[in-house]
């Protein structure tokens, strides 16, 4: 395990780490299943070990159907939590969260003392920070909490409970908890970290560690000619999405916006790479005279998410106000802005802070809007390309996940030394 002293720690400290520190991650979920999480923290671990780090991932028992309870997934090492044995009482809520928590508390000890690891390192939602603070207690460790999002937030975004619910200020309540008996918070946007502080949380604890992109692999490039003969695109104004169909990412407004710009410009074409909760009723919006004028080309395999941003002239998140999109800030845009595309979004806060003078924003849920921003774009090349080289220099200079995962440096050094 990682010792230091001497008169100076904070210089010996950053001369050792980057060969010595063993960080455990704690994660929901991760690859192979496909989501913005786990490409957010398969990131985070390749980048830390090009920094010299020594990462390692441990999944809770809701990252199931495992071939494996170890796993390698570019060079990374992922051991899986397996759900306890059922008991009559598990259908109950609460007691199904407890028994993850002590299941993955088990694992969290035996793996952090089997490879000696220095810290540990939780990612949301709560359970996870709730497990890695007991074992941290029991280990002796020090211990960093990751807030994403609150998973009270989620859950209303996606309709499975209320505002204000028993369920949500129940879950509000342990992700209190967890913020509480972290020695560091972590979290993604400017918005959340502002938002811990009016819940109380110490504004010297948090760290804005925002989403990052991998620059070397997403840049401008030559359109795919294949994808261009499959989908028909010569000489189309190709307005895109790609990413999840979740119903808070407001994907009917962008439909809607798409039909009433067809009744101005016929060279519109509406290219939609995903799946999801919203599939079925996007697809029902769209009258059968202009089904021509969208494709739904289904799950996309991350590889060639590429090819996909590289027909598409604008890319497009209308996500809906909530809480949930007021404080977070969504991965894909940056994937689109590293590969100089234009990106009009919602004014809603996670794209405010993430556009800046980058994107094109307009008012939330307003289709009429949308559509009248977007005729202006599919009218002036010059203004898309403009705003397009302004967003892959923004990445480049600040967004590049090698220079968000460095801030990590700092937290872990601060917990190590203390």
């Amino acid at each position: 395990m990682l010792v230091v002293d001497g008169a100076n720690p904070q210089s010996a400290f950053r001369a050792f780490w980057p060969q010595s520190m063993r960080i455990l991650h704690v994660l929901d979920h991760s690859l192979p299943y496909f989501s913005g999480y786990s490409f957010r923290s398969a990131s985070i671990l390749r980048a830390q070990q090009r920094l010299g780090w020594q990462p390692v991932a441990l999944t809770s028992p809701k990252h199931e159907n495992f071939p494996a309870e170890i796993e390698t997934i570019d060079g990374i090492e992922y051991h899986r939590t397996p759900w306890p044995p059922i008991s009559k009482f598990q259908a109950v809520p609460m007691v199904r969260q407890m028994a993850s928590v002590a299941a993955l508390t088990q694992q969290i000890k035996r793996l952090a003392a089997e490879l000696q690891v220095d810290l540990i390192h939780a990612h949301s939602p709560s359970l996870n920070g709730l497990a890695a603070a007991q074992a941290a207690k029991t280990l002796g460790l020090p211990w960093v909490y990751e807030l994403r999002y609150y998973e009270e937030d989620a859950a209303v975004d996606r309709g499975k409970t209320r505002h204000n619910s028993l369920r949500y200020r129940l879950a509000a309540r342990l992700e209190q908890q967890a913020l509480e008996q972290a020695g560091a918070v972590a979290t993604i946007s400017q918005a959340l970290r502002e938002d811990l502080i009016r819940r109380g949380i110490a504004s010297e604890k948090i760290t804005v560690i925002p989403n990052g992109v991998d620059t070397a692999h997403f840049q401008p490039c030559e359109a795919a000619a294949e994808l261009i003969s499959k989908y028909d695109l010569a000489g189309k104004t190709v307005i895109g999405f790609i990413g999840s169909f979740y119903f808070y990412e407001g994907l009917e407004f962008l439909v809607d916006a798409a039909i009433e710009l067809l009744a101005t410009r016929s060279d519109i074409l509406l290219l939609l790479a995903g799946d999801g909760e919203a599939m079925e009723m996007l697809q029902n919006r769209i009258p059968n005279g202009l089904r021509g004028h969208f494709i739904f080309t289904g799950n996309v395999p991350h590889n060639e998410v590429r090819r996909y941003y590289s027909v598409m002239d604008i890319l497009v998140y209308p996500r809906k106000r909530s809480r949930l999109t007021e404080l977070t800030t969504p991965l894909k845009p940056l994937e689109a802005m590293a590969m100089e595309k234009a990106v009009v979004g919602s004014d809603v806060g996670g794209l405010r802070e993430l556009f800046g003078e980058t994107g094109f924003l307009v008012e939330a849920e307003n289709p009429k809007a949308l559509a009248s921003l977007l005729l202006r774009l599919a009218e002036s090349a010059t203004e898309r390309h403009t705003m397009a080289a302004k967003a892959r220099e923004f990445v480049l200079q600040n967004r590049s996940w090698e220079t968000s995962v460095r801030r990590y440096g700092e937290i872990y050094g601060k917990l190590l030394l203390t």
